[in-house]
């Protein structure tokens, strides 16, 4: 997909893979990127950095949990390419973490994505053309013991991943 002149939706853009796409895609001459984060000095950063940098990058508030924040950006206008990269891992033995730090995992890694995609999937099959990008992880396919419940909740992104792909790929959205 060409990236020149795309509106481009990432999320998980406080640090790591998240804020170096957001850079990078705006390196690439996409028209604007949507660059989520949760927290304000995350938010600030991207700003300050974005704008040294004479990059069109806009932080937006975004926790893929919040159906507010999730509603706040479709507000924002059709997005061509959607990034889901917010991720959490909770480490330790399965038998022992707390049920709130998996049911973290799977708000933030499986429904979080999928809170995305029923949000701006629409548009893109409206325009019969779009892009959705599920970062997971080779941990999706082998299971680290340390990571487990994280793997769990990436597996399930692998799987849902491939069902939006089936359901979508008709309508000129790729899915991958």
């Amino acid at each position: 997909m060409e990236i020149s002149g795309k509106r481009v939706l990432i999320t998980g853009t406080s640090r790591g893979l998240g804020r170096t796409l957001a850079f990078a895609f705006g390196a690439a001459g996409a028209r604007e990127v949507l660059a989520g984060a949760r927290q304000a000095e995350d938010l600030e950063s991207l700003r300050t950095e974005a704008a040294a940098a004479g990059l069109s990058i806009t932080p937006i508030r975004l926790d893929v949990t919040s159906d507010d924040d999730v509603q706040a950006a479709t507000k924002l206008g059709r997005i061509d390419i959607l990034i889901n990269n917010a991720g959490v891992a909770s480490f330790g033995d399965p038998l022992e973490l707390t049920f709130a730090d998996i049911q973290r995992e799977i708000d933030v890694n499986y429904l979080g994505v999928l809170r995305m995609v029923r949000a701006f999937a629409p548009a893109m099959t409206i325009h019969g053309d779009g892009m959705i990008v599920n970062i997971a992880t080779i941990l999706s396919k082998v299971n680290l013991p340390i990571v487990a419940t994280y793997c769990a909740t990436k597996a399930a992104l692998l799987s849902l991943g491939q069902g939006l792909r089936a359901y979508l790929a008709d309508k000129g959205v790729r899915v991958i």
